[in-house]
């Protein structure tokens, strides 16, 4: 079935454009709306925060802008699309190049954890005046760079990650060549599609695009404009279940793959804290540290503590602030899971 009956004239897209970028300035700028925005945008952001819900609204404000004028010009269309089907080889570069540099992220998370001599399978936390956290499960290294920049013309109370930095320089910088080709190809792909499609693809490749720096191949918004951009491709124009087929196995290989290093990477027993460059003492009493070992620039904390990870993190970052330069925690999947028989678990032990 060919998809006909959604058409959206050139004045309203640039309209719409330019209506996205202003909202984007008002939610950066103050207070009166952000609320209401980001928890729309919840579901599609994972959590939105105000920097990602900006961010959203430029880059979709600038696609509609751009579509309106590829679309609008003819020698421009001409030049871009050599037979009636090209625009799907410039989408499927972009899910390509989106997906290779997701996993260059991870490699990078590696190599983080690699520099320090700790697991794979850990939370890093920096300590520095500007805090972020980063792991392979939702990973940060990209949005340090874009932090480098954001940091001097956003709110301070936007966090942009660049403390991060440091640690995965020089190999993080791909992201500066690869990110702008992504969404030019994405862009240019998405031009020539019927209008439904083409509204579908452009959210999808934004969102994506976001999820790519904050948070990784991971993430939700990496996941879920991925899989709507392979949708895009698929379907080329049309509708029906069978499109949905190959989107949802290339995901599936995706979902595995996350499952896999979560799961897998659980310390279900204990929480291994390795504190780089710890520089006073700590009381560490409450969270019943069983064994401390002190190797170089290293101090490791064994701790068999009962507390959900999320909660531990942050009752770990206050501890230590000012003290240290990184942490690095394991895991453990299962606290995030309401699981009366992880909690019977660990009351036995």
């Amino acid at each position: 079935m060919e998809l006909n009956d959604f058409k959206f004239s050139l004045n309203k897209t640039l309209i719409a454009g330019i209506v996205l970028a202003l909202l984007g300035f008002i939610i950066l700028f103050t207070d009166s709306v952000d609320s209401f925005v980001t928890q729309l945008l919840w579901p599609l952001l994972e959590g939105s925060s105000e920097g990602k819900t900006v961010l959203f609204l430029w880059l979709l404000a600038v696609t509609l802008i751009l579509s309106s004028f590829i679309r609008d010009n003819e020698k421009v269309k001409k030049f871009l699309y050599k037979s009636e089907d090209y625009h799907l080889k410039y989408i499927k570069l972009s899910i390509i190049l989106l997906i290779t540099c997701a996993l260059i992220g991870l490699l990078i998370e590696a190599y983080i954890r690699q520099q320090f001599g700790v697991s794979f399978y850990t939370i890093l936390t920096s300590m520095s005046s500007s805090t972020s956290t980063s792991s392979p499960m939702h990973s940060h290294a990209y949005k340090s760079v874009l932090g480098f920049f954001a940091k001097y013309f956003v709110p301070g109370h936007v966090n942009t990650a660049s403390s991060i930095l440091p640690l995965v320089m020089p190999y993080v910088l791909v992201i500066v060549v690869f990110w702008p080709v992504c969404y030019i190809l994405g862009l240019i792909g998405s031009c020539d599609m019927k209008d439904l499609h083409r509204i579908v693809a452009s959210v999808a490749l934004v969102v994506a695009l976001i999820g790519l720096l904050d948070g990784g191949i991971f993430s939700q918004p990496f996941l879920i404009g991925i899989g709507f951009m392979l949708l895009a491709y698929y379907s080329n124009g049309k509708i029906g279940l069978k499109y949905f087929v190959k989107p949802v196995v290339i995901m599936g290989y995706i979902l595995l793959l996350a499952m896999i290093i979560e799961v897998g990477g659980s310390d279900t027993e204990v929480h291994t804290l390795t504190v780089v460059n710890q520089s006073e003492p700590v009381d560490m009493t409450e969270f019943n540290v069983t064994n401390v070992v002190v190797n170089g620039d290293l101090t490791v904390y064994t701790m068999n503590s009962s507390t959900p990870d999320k909660e531990l993190i942050q009752e770990v970052f206050t501890k230590f602030k000012g003290k240290c330069d990184l942490t690095f925690m394991s895991w453990n999947f299962y606290t995030y899971l309401d699981n009366p028989t992880m909690r019977l678990r660990q009351n036995r032990s």
